[in-house]
């Protein structure tokens, strides 16, 4: 049985990105330049983000988790010396990113963030069995301080990676539960509430979650937004701002023009 220990054991993380940066107001033109998962660790001084979500103040000392295209704006108006590490994780871990109640920070002592950000800025571009074995224990171990307080039901999560895929590939579509119950093979009504048992949250939510995801992704793209609206299966483009900006509290243009200042 794969639970979720084992399986965030063998997920794929790939780091595009791991390094130290004293930044100042310059951030603010730069901090949107990557738009996938990132880890923050602030060593000194002190920034703001403005997420989709919430605004967070970075505070020394303390570990972040900013889930990807949720960046607004960043603004750092004196000094900030922090690690990161830009990463973009397997299909499978993108939506235990998005199903879990992940911590949004955590306060890490000095010596071992030092310690395990090192490592992965080491080793990270490095080959050899040693490097990668370094790099994707440090990095996990990271993570493992944002898991502090979940419990999540031990039941075989393997048997969801056929439906988070099919998930991926139909999100343009209308996605119906009999679909997805038939490849984990239950009946549809104890698929969805061992759904819900399992990652406490409906799998009709986690699809409209992941449907506003994908369409954040595409407004980073050049695609137009008649075009973003019949990838995700709207009837025009006026039925896709609507919905983008119920979910969001943003017009799909506001929220690319956040995206590119």
């Amino acid at each position: 049985m794969l639970n979720f220990y084992n399986f965030f054991q063998s997920a794929k993380l790939d780091i595009q990105k791991a390094a130290y940066l004293d930044i100042g107001k310059e951030w603010k033109s730069m901090v949107n330049d990557f738009k996938h998962v990132r880890l923050y660790y602030i060593r000194s001084g002190c920034a703001e983000l403005t997420l989709t979500n919430k605004t967070v103040t970075l505070e020394e000392g303390y570990l972040y988790f900013i889930p990807a295209f949720s960046i607004l704006e960043g603004n750092c108006k004196n000094h900030m010396g922090h690690y990161f590490v830009h990463i973009i994780p397997d299909i499978l871990t993108e939506h235990f990113f998005k199903i879990l109640p992940l911590k949004s920070k955590c306060f890490l002592e000095r010596d071992i963030a030092d310690y395990l950000f090192l490592t992965i800025i080491k080793n990270n571009e490095q080959n050899s069995l040693h490097s990668r074995q370094a790099t994707d224990s440090a990095l996990k171990l990271l993570f493992s301080y944002f898991f502090e307080g979940i419990n999540i039901e031990e039941n075989d999560v393997g048997k969801f990676a056929d439906v988070f895929e099919y998930i991926d590939t139909h999100i343009g579509e209308k996605i119906y539960i009999k679909d997805l119950s038939a490849l984990v093979y239950l009946d549809d009504a104890y698929f969805s509430n061992l759904f819900k048992k399992t990652f406490g949250i409906s799998l009709q939510q986690h699809i409209l979650l992941k449907r506003v995801d994908r369409a954040k992704e595409l407004l980073a793209t050049n695609a137009t937004i008649s075009e973003i609206s019949n990838q995700l299966g709207f009837f025009d483009a006026a039925s896709f701002s609507n919905f983008f900006k119920k979910q969001t509290t943003m017009s799909p243009k506001t929220f690319r023009k956040h995206l590119f200042e």
